[in-house]
């Protein structure tokens, strides 16, 4: 009996872990950004070229600056979706007080008529308080941004934060199990 209700009580205990970390102090807001107000992104048949871009930056209402540096990504096929040989870029984004810094690796690319759609992830080195409060700690978080007629025209950066919901159902799918786990006569 005394193991089945310590089995029963760390369950619980795991549960509410869970459970309460969906109401953390995370609030995930994707940061926007486009488009640019220096530089030009150029789409060529073996490659994609960068010069140094800068432009506005918002989240949830602030607006800041982004600066991506140049670069030239080189395609490892020859049609679109392209993909890219390992490559990355210097991505900084710097909203009022706060400033997050990064490596952008950019692994896909989709050509439709003069748009492009790149997709990749964003290797989040340095983050201050108030990125970190929106879900952007150290790590790694997606991005995207289309570009049209060599210009960078918006795009994204999404936190790698799992949503309160999500969390709060593993919560409460490991207090089923453990309700299921007790009837069983462990």
């Amino acid at each position: 009996m005394a193991r089945k209700l310590t089995f029963a009580l760390a369950l619980l205990v795991l549960a509410t872990v869970f459970t309460g970390a969906s109401f953390a102090n995370v609030i995930p807001t994707q940061i926007t950004f486009g488009p640019n107000t220096t530089g030009s992104v150029s789409i060529g048949n073996t490659a994609d070229t960068f010069t140094p871009i800068t432009g506005f930056a918002y989240q949830a209402g602030p607006s800041g600056t982004f600066t991506l540096a140049g670069a030239t990504l080189n395609y490892s096929n020859n049609s679109s979706p392209y993909s890219f040989v390992p490559n990355s870029q210097w991505f900084t984004v710097s909203i009022g007080p706060d400033t997050m810094t990064g490596w952008l690796s950019v692994e896909a690319l989709f050509i439709n008529g003069k748009y492009g759609l790149f997709a990749g992830a964003y290797n989040i080195t340095s983050s201050t308080p108030g990125f970190v409060h929106t879900g952007f700690r150290p790590g790694q978080a997606t991005i995207d941004f289309v570009t049209y007629q060599g210009q960078l025209s918006s795009g994204e950066i999404n936190p790698s934060v799992p949503e309160p919901g999500t969390i709060a159902l593993v919560g409460s799918g490991l207090l089923a199990a453990a309700g299921a786990l007790r009837r069983r006569k462990i």
